[in-house]
């Protein structure tokens, strides 16, 4: 029902511009109010588009509104009195490029599409020094004639903006080819620019332009097409963020270079010394702001070189100084901070940011989410991290070796940080398995360690991981319990069911107990049928480096209390009081 109101409104916008259209061709005298018609429904799309669609951004498209009902009352202005048009409506005129130029510097500046602004600068200075080419050797002899120097530095302003106008523009749909609102932007700068042409065209023959001829439908097209760029669901794509995960960040665009930025610099002063070698000079105005343009392009670009320099400065020693860092963590938690610091580091000064580095969700993760570090939503990542970093709007997420790096912030930021992050992310990674393997050496060397020295002894050890599955049994085991344990088996399991109970009674309690140890006396059935008496000492060794583990020392006092038993035995049976209570007791029996 959306989608069938939403395009029942865009043809009904199409008809309302063609009938006003119509009226402007066939009753020239109500241009005024027939520009005023135009202007109106071409902003009251705009504002029903931003309030249907909700754009991300819809600070552009407001600018573009207030353009248009700029244009639109020097349009008014200008029907009042065609024949001899009051400065009033040049104004009007002049102030709709700051806003044009407001609303394409927020469509291209953090859109989805442009990232980099590098071969839009270029494109800029091309297109401004193709303007002055054709000025020069076109236009300005064909116009001179009839025009004076106020309407020749109008003129010229006008087609400057025009040419900015239709450059950006199509710069917007270069960078986004199938979206059909970037594709109107550029149809109407085409109409403005084919309208000023036109109009400058008839003012320098001394023939102004009439309502209802070629200028004018140029105009609607102008007002038409920006109107409907509004009314197309694809006009939030154009200030939205991507969809999915960006991967990595984009290669910066190499353009047409600074050699050729140069050139264009440098164009603007030799038609100068050309025009001043050869007789005097004519177009004075327009070089000087061309000149000017190039300029302010050439500086803002050779900015954002050295910015981008400055940049990988930083960035540079930041991973120096994580590196050294990092090779001597001896833990999860000083490769942890060692991160933390780096990234803050990394990502633009005073930039607000949120750092996570979590090592407990990996397993409840797909593999194909931790290949590669990425940037996507935070209602994407899992709940747990997602409620506490909701204030922000995406995440930079890098695989560690046994964990996962969260950095919210602002996308713009995550894309410019995302390669340095994901160096860091993976001497992160080196630097946990390092310390894993140098781990897991260790505790190998320790098991090698408890195997030579209880190999001969009659005691049980065992070493139990985390989750209680056994790591190491010492060969003892199966002449105590007449067993050899399989692999990854717990303790609960090798013992007898009936016996599971004092078993999971004592691991409760040395979990929950001290390190210095958990004593407790067992009684198991071993699977021939005959008890055994333990004597059970759990040691809680789970944060040694070099055991990781709890471990258990099993000793069989089976014999020792069967002959405590006897001497007791002995002891009631053979003195002379037991004889004389067994000889009274055959007596009386």
């Amino acid at each position: 029902m959306g989608v069938l109101s939403g395009r029942r409104l865009l043809t009904g916008y199409c008809a309302l511009m063609a009938a006003l259209a119509l009226v402007l061709l066939v009753r020239p005298a109500l241009a005024s109010v027939v520009w005023a018609a135009i202007g109106l429904a071409s902003a009251g799309a705009i504002v029903t588009g931003v309030v249907r669609a909700r754009p991300p951004r819809s600070g552009p498209w407001w600018a573009l509104a207030a353009a248009l009902i700029a244009m639109m009352a020097g349009d008014f202005v200008y029907g009042l009195s065609p024949d001899d048009p009051p400065a009033l409506a040049e104004v009007f005129y002049l102030a709709m490029f700051p806003l044009v130029a407001l609303a394409l510097v927020g469509l291209t500046r953090s859109g989805r599409f442009l990232d980099d602004r590098s071969r839009l600068l270029d494109l800029l200075a091309l297109g401004t020094a193709a303007l002055l080419a054709g000025w020069v050797f076109i236009a300005s002899p064909h116009l001179a004639g009839g025009m004076g120097p106020a309407d020749w530095s109008t003129q010229a302003a006008f087609t400057l903006g025009d040419v900015i106008v239709l450059v950006v523009t199509v710069r917007l749909v270069t960078a986004a080819p199938r979206n059909p609102s970037a594709i109107l932007l550029a149809v109407g700068a085409v109409g403005m620019l084919l309208g000023d042409v036109i109009y400058g065209a008839g003012q320098a023959d001394d023939d102004p332009i009439r309502p209802g001829g070629p200028a004018d439908f140029a105009y609607v097209l102008l007002y038409a097409a920006w109107g409907a760029a509004a009314l197309i669901p694809s006009m939030t794509r154009l200030t939205a963020p991507p969809d999915g995960p960006i991967r990595t960040a984009r290669e910066p665009a190499g353009g047409l270079g600074l050699a050729l930025l140069l050139a264009c610099v440098a164009f603007a002063p030799l038609v100068l010394l050309v025009q001043a070698l050869t007789g005097g000079v004519h177009d004075g105005p327009m070089i000087a702001v061309t000149s000017g343009v190039t300029l302010v392009l050439l500086v803002v670009r050779l900015s954002d070189a050295v910015h981008k320099h400055a940049s990988a400065l930083r960035r540079e020693r930041a991973l120096r100084e994580t590196g050294t860092v990092l090779v001597s963590a001896a833990d999860a938690g000083q490769v942890a901070a060692a991160v933390k610091a780096a990234v803050a580091t990394l990502l633009p000064g005073e930039t607000p940011h949120a750092i996570v580095v979590d090592f407990s969700l990996t397993d409840l993760l797909p593999m194909g989410e931790l290949s590669a570090p990425r940037i996507e939503p935070v209602a994407d990542i899992p709940p747990l991290w997602g409620a506490k970093l909701s204030e922000w709007d995406h995440v930079l997420v890098c695989p560690l070796d046994a964990g996962v790096l969260y950095v919210a912030g602002r996308r713009r930021d995550l894309v410019t940080a995302i390669d340095a992050v994901s160096v860091v992310a993976g001497q992160a990674a080196l630097a946990l398995a390092r310390i894993g393997l140098t781990d897991a050496a260790s505790r190998r060397d320790s098991d090698d360690y408890l195997r030579a020295v209880t190999e001969h002894g009659g005691d049980v050890v065992l070493v139990l991981d985390d989750d209680q599955r056994i790591r190491y049994t010492s060969p003892s085991v199966a002449e105590v319990l007449g067993i050899w344990p399989t692999p990854f088996a717990t303790l609960r399991e090798i013992v007898a069911p009936e016996d599971r109970e004092q078993v999971a009674r004592t691991v409760e309690r040395a979990r929950d107990g001290d390190r210095d140890g958990t004593q407790d006396q067992w009684s198991l059935l071993r699977p021939d049928g005959r008890r055994v008496l333990l004597e059970v000492v759990f040691r809680d060794l789970r944060d040694d480096r070099l055991v990781r583990g709890m471990v258990v020392t099993l000793r069989d006092v089976t014999e020792d209390r069967r002959a405590e038993h006897d001497v007791l035995r002995r002891a009631f049976t053979d003195t002379p009081a037991a004889q004389n209570r067994d000889s009274a007791s055959r007596k009386f029996r």
